[in-house]
C-alpha cells in the first residue's frame, strides 16, 4: 500500500478540492437527502482543512470547525480512485489529533447528508449516534 501523507490545505487549492468533492459525491446515495454542491465552497472555508496525498496526488481532504469544546467534521472526502486505501482513516486520525491538540473534548459528524458507507465507517471507528449526529470522545494523553 502506498504511503499517505496529510498536511494543511493551501488557500490556492480550494477549487481543486471542490472538484474532488463533486467527483466523490457523484456516486453517493445520502441518508439525509441530496448532497448540496453549493455548500462545498463554504465548508472549505472551515476553521481548518487537511489534505491527504498519495502517490503525488490529492487523495482526499477533511474540513473541520470548532464549536465550543467540540470539533465538527464538516466534510471528509476521499477520491473515488483512492477508496479502500485507508485515506479516510488517515484524514480522520489527523482531524482527531488536531482536536486533541486544540484541547477539545469530542468530535461530531452530522448525519444529514451522510451516505451509508460513511455512516458505517464512523461506527467502525467508535462513533456513537447521538441526536442526529455521530460523536466520539477525544482521548487526551
Amino acid at each position: 500500500m502506498s504511503e499517505i501523507t496529510v498536511r494543511e490545505a493551501r488557500p490556492d487549492e480550494a477549487a481543486d478540492l471542490e472538484h474532488l468533492a463533486t467527483a466523490a459525491l457523484a456516486d453517493v446515495v445520502t441518508t439525509g437527502g441530496e448532497a448540496i454542491p453549493e455548500r462545498l465552497g463554504s465548508e472549505l472555508r472551515a476553521d481548518a482543512v487537511f489534505v491527504a496525498e498519495c502517490e503525488d496526488r490529492t487523495a482526499g481532504y477533511a474540513a473541520v470547525a470548532e464549536h465550543g469544546d467540540t470539533l465538527v467534521l464538516d466534510q471528509l472526502v476521499v477520491a473515488p480512485t483512492d477508496r479502500g486505501r485507508h485515506v479516510g482513516h488517515a484524514l480522520l486520525d489527523w482531524a482527531e489529533g488536531y482536536g486533541v491538540s486544540r484541547g477539545l473534548h469530542r468530535v461530531r459528524v452530522d448525519l444529514a447528508g451522510t451516505d451509508q458507507r460513511a455512516h458505517d465507517f464512523y461506527l467502525r471507528r467508535g462513533y456513537l449516534e447521538r441526536a442526529g449526529a455521530l460523536e466520539r470522545e477525544l482521548v487526551h494523553a
